[in-house]
């Protein structure tokens, strides 16, 4: 599997490397985008301002079951706050940048670049889960990919399938990212993919072609998930999904 460029060797963000579930800890070196250049690294770590964050909506009743905020994990220690609702992440220009954790009940797999640009961690809620890129270039972006994107070979494009019948990831889609000098473009989503199951990324073929696997339900039953068939998403082709891999040179 690809890398996520944010960490660049050894790509922390935990999940970026690897599909599925996203919940194997072991996973945890795979997922932090790994490119940023050496300009871009903060001399000191301002702190974030959570009163810069906004107040969120009221969450309905019995949907979250904790009652203080959730606590700041040590590898983000140095740049991130926490209260009932957001998440604060400094940026490394000195600026705040917001997540909503207002439905989130716990956070997994931190991760903080090498070169401090990108913080990531997974996160769970109530039949919802999501993963969660922070870039602190520039005014500061936050992204959910759903499951941790897998990198291109160059580390400038991030691809994530988080596809299932239940919809209870925060993507939903399959989805195409590029990582540029301040900030994350997604260029692609595809939300109409073809009727299967088990949706993964297999693997980038160069920069202009991702291969992805299904199981068609018709092949599903309670002994065997069935044989996967090929998919390919194309740059040429605006990353729609289509049978089949991806030419070879």
């Amino acid at each position: 599997m690809g890398r996520i460029v944010i960490v660049a060797a050894s790509a922390l963000l935990a999940a970026c490397g690897s599909q599925g579930d996203g919940k194997d800890a072991a996973q945890a070196t795979d997922a932090v985008p790994a490119a940023a250049s050496s300009a871009t690294v903060a001399q000191a770590t301002p702190v974030p301002k959570l009163d810069a964050c906004p107040a969120r909506a009221p969450v309905q009743e019995g949907l979250r079951e904790r009652s203080e905020p959730i606590a700041v994990p040590p590898a983000l220690g140095e740049v991130m706050r926490s209260n009932l609702d957001n998440f604060a992440l400094t940026t490394l220009d000195g600026a705040t940048v917001c997540v909503d954790a207002s439905w989130m009940e716990a956070i997994r797999n931190p991760a903080l670049s090498p070169d401090g640009r990108f913080a990531a961690f997974d996160w769970d809620g109530y039949e919802a889960f999501g993963h969660v890129i922070v870039d602190r270039a520039a005014r500061g972006q936050a992204i959910d990919t759903g499951v941790p994107p897998v990198a291109s070979p160059s580390g400038k494009l991030l691809a994530a399938a988080d596809l299932g019948e239940a919809a209870f990831g925060a993507l939903n889609a399959f989805a195409v990212w590029r990582i540029e000098p301040a900030g994350v473009r997604q260029v692609a989503k595809q939300e109409d993919v073809p009727s299967a199951y088990d949706w993964r990324i297999e693997k980038w073929a160069g920069e202009t072609c991702v291969e992805l696997s299904s199981v068609p339900w018709e092949s599903f039953s309670a002994e065997t998930s069935g044989p996967r068939e090929p998919f390919r998403a194309s740059e040429g082709t605006g990353w729609r999904l289509e049978p089949g891999r991806c030419p070879t040179a």
